[in-house]
């Protein structure tokens, strides 16, 4: 089945890692290099709820007060009261031991441990052909605050999922065009990676899981639905522009939302801002985080 999106909110440089809240009924989106982070209401009315010191990226709900924000360049991790935006955010950990260039997407289990992507090399100029990729760890966050690396066995980590269950962890790697699955203890140590998903040809980025264990996955050029194991079960046409993340979420967890793009290139994109939010209705609601908090 092929889905024809409806654009949503507009007026955005590039947006990033959507996710929605049921108990304030609203979707979270970053808008990456304006280092900001946006409430926005199914109606989409947004509020500004962050300013970051640089760009932004992955979030995550501690509790319905509290957002979980990495700033991108700064390398840190920082804890943001919705109900007091302009309160000073609360610095939890710095990433950059590890992350030699940049940190981006986030989840957090429910036991309050944060896996983070990290960025070793310049990616947009690795984008334009100008540099060779370095291998990029995921990181872990403690409660305490803590960091360490959650494992070396992934290239280019991105958006990462953890299942109802809460037993595995799925990271989609835009280098190794995989989407792999890690065993997930309850301790937040991971294990037994597998290949969830192969994607011979695409650069998969942002993804959410929906209640019968598919994930939706942005690969820039289109939005897919996967099956464990490959096969693609639904698609999103994107046209020309590019699909950076998705989410499950409104009041029945049944819209796809869509962050996107039509371009990467930052001199292109600050005389041209063209980030923009799309929706799709689907069949299967969102399970598992990051979509269902």
């Amino acid at each position: 089945m092929k889905h024809n999106p409806t654009l949503f909110a507009e007026g955005f440089l590039f947006p990033e890692a959507p996710r929605w809240h049921a108990g304030r009924k609203q979707f979270f989106v970053s808008d990456i290099d304006r280092g900001q982070v946006f409430a926005i209401s199914p109606d989409g009315q947004r509020q500004k709820v962050y300013q970051g010191p640089d760009w932004v990226s992955g979030t995550a709900f501690a509790d319905d007060n509290t957002l979980l924000v990495t700033n991108a360049r700064s390398r840190s991790l920082v804890r943001v009261n919705l109900d007091r935006p302009d309160a000073p955010a609360e610095m939890i950990a710095s990433l950059a031991e590890i992350a030699p260039y940049g940190i981006n997407d986030m989840v957090c289990t429910p036991g309050g441990v944060c896996f983070i992507d990290t960025v070793s090399f310049d990616f947009v100029a690795y984008a334009r052909g100008e540099i060779a990729a370095q291998p990029s760890v995921l990181a872990r966050v403690d409660r305490d605050g803590s960091v360490s690396t959650a494992t070396a066995e992934v290239n280019f980590p991105n958006g990462m999922v953890i299942t109802p269950d809460g037993k595995r962890l799925l990271v989609a790697d835009s280098i190794d065009q995989c989407v792999y699955a890690f065993s997930l203890a309850a301790d937040g140590t991971l294990s037994a990676r597998s290949c969830f998903a192969a994607l011979p040809g695409e650069m998969p980025d942002g993804m959410c899981m929906d209640a019968s264990g598919a994930v939706w996955v942005a690969g820039h050029g289109r939005v897919v639905r996967v099956a464990e194991g490959g096969a693609v079960l639904e698609e999103v046409d994107m046209g020309t522009t590019l699909a950076t993340a998705v989410t499950l979420g409104g009041i029945d967890g049944r819209t796809l939302l869509i962050t996107a793009s039509d371009s990467y290139d930052r001199s292109v994109m600050a005389q041209n801002p063209t980030g923009r939010l799309f929706c799709v209705q689907v069949d299967v609601p969102g399970a598992g985080l990051p979509s269902v908090y």
